[in-house]
């Protein structure tokens, strides 16, 4: 599995800088597709690609859904 990887946007005027921790992939794939993020030394929530699209369970994610996401497809 790979290491945490840095996070740094700008979200509603506010500055966030954080980790991304690969959890898992899907079988038959290298890139994972769950991640455990962690912004300004909060823990905030799990994300999942699914398809093209980004989902997560998370209330503290969820409006940065995609965002984080660009940022994870960007990394890979």
């Amino acid at each position: 599995m790979q290491n945490k990887f840095p996070i740094r946007f700008q979200f509603d005027g506010r500055n966030y800088l954080g980790q991304i921790k690969p959890l898992k992939s899907d079988s038959g794939k290298n890139n994972p597709t769950n991640f455990q993020v962690f912004l300004n030394n909060v823990y905030f929530g799990e994300i999942k690609r699914r398809g093209i699209k980004w989902e997560t369970d998370s209330p503290k994610c969820a409006i940065m859904v995609d965002t984080i996401g660009n940022h994870i497809d960007g990394y890979f």
